[in-house]
């Protein structure tokens, strides 16, 4: 079979993986492995058996040839002594998942539905805030909402109009915790487009944000990229609380004299944390840089920047499961199951990364829902 060595590479990024330590799980040399990864040597099918029953791929995934996306095409956000394995099982990763949401849609012959995307997307080089205001109202719009009040369901509003949204497991285990990015796109990708995100130690307001966030990368730089990585992320920042919180309904609910008490009584409303909220007034003009710093302070002062009062229940993404079982189950009876051998052979992908990204599938014939066995190793 026309195995592909490239693959091996893939796995160990999403594994975080060494070669010494792959070489160890199969048995095999690892000079073995080095020249096949190199391509060297002839990747056989013995080779691509031991790897396969020592990592819980299936045979299909080293007969894949999707290409992932360059690392610079992502928009996770990582500080300069982030390290390469950390970045790459990130991009390796939602890959693997643009990968899969590419074959499920072909196979259920799903039509496009964010044409809209290139509607809204702009392509002048710099925006300014009214702009992105704009931008921020006519996203409301596509999506089917309200121009004023808050968001019910920020997730599902996206997923109606044929965006992916999933938790990535490679955010979520960020192990030396160099990445202060909680969520990662791809705007210029073709197809389906896909959000990640992580669930690891984060509120729903935190999370709310961080999807708002991203489908400002989808729209805002679809088209355009600016020079500095930082405008970027200023831009998707202002969009994320343009989406959340319109201006005409910030200056109505918001007083010049803005205290925490009152973003208190808003954050549960509005789905939104206090610190965004901060950010929000001030961006606006709402409230000067004094009051903005004195804000900040005293949400410091009182540990509010790691744990803010009032709870915002989680949202959970369901598109993916839908298609999965629509594919590999009975949409008439969903709770019937899936088959995980067909799932897995049918999208080259070990079943684990599908539970885990759909928050849980159950197998035919099972009761309860299948929870495999973590693999990730560190590439320490």
């Amino acid at each position: 079979m026309n195995y592909n060595p490239d693959r091996v590479v893939l796995l160990r990024q999403i594994e975080r993986m060494t070669q010494k330590r792959l070489a160890e799980e199969t048995g095999m040399a690892q000079g073995t492995l080095s020249k096949l990864q190199n391509k060297q040597i002839e990747f056989t099918d013995d080779a691509a058996r031991k790897i396969s029953m020592a990592t819980d791929y299936p045979l299909s995934f080293f007969l894949d040839h999707d290409e992932p996306a360059p690392v610079v095409d992502l928009t996770y956000r990582h500080t300069s002594s982030a390290s390469v394995g950390e970045l790459n099982a990130i991009a390796a990763e939602y890959a693997l998942l643009r990968s899969v949401v590419r074959k499920l849609s072909a196979a259920l012959r799903l039509q496009s539905k964010t044409s809209w995307i290139d509607v809204v997307a702009p392509h002048e080089s710099e925006l300014e805030q009214n702009r992105i205001e704009r931008l921020a109202d006519n996203t409301r719009t596509h999506l089917g909402l309200d121009k004023s009040g808050s968001i019910p369901n920020l997730t599902r509003a996206i997923e109606k109009r044929g965006i992916v949204v999933a938790p990535l497991h490679a955010l979520t285990s960020k192990q030396t915790a160099q990445l202060n990015s909680d969520g990662v796109t791809q705007p210029n990708g073709k197809g389906i487009p896909v959000i990640g995100y992580s669930t690891k130690g984060h509120t729903g307001d935190r999370l709310r944000f961080t999807i708002a966030h991203e489908l400002g990368h989808l729209i805002l730089h679809r088209y355009r990229r600016p020079r500095l990585y930082r405008e970027m992320e200023r831009e998707a920042h202002q969009f994320a609380g343009a989406l959340l919180m319109p201006q005409r309904d910030a200056e109505l609910i918001m007083p010049r004299h803005l205290m925490l008490a009152d973003l208190v009584r808003l954050k549960a409303g509005w789905g939104m944390s206090i610190s965004s909220m901060i950010s929000r007034a001030s961006n606006l003009g709402i409230i000067d840089a004094d009051r903005t710093r004195s804000l900040r302070i005293q949400l410091s002062a009182r540990g509010w920047r790691k744990e803010e009062p009032v709870h915002v229940g989680d949202e959970h993404p369901i598109l993916l499961r839908q298609m999965i079982v629509a594919e590999y189950g009975d949409p008439a009876n969903p709770d019937k199951g899936i088959d995980t051998f067909k799932a897995e052979n049918g999208l080259n992908v070990p079943f684990r990364f599908l539970d885990q990204w759909t928050g849980g599938l159950k197998e035919q014939g099972s009761s309860i829902g299948f929870k495999s066995k973590t693999f990730h190793q560190t590439d320490n």
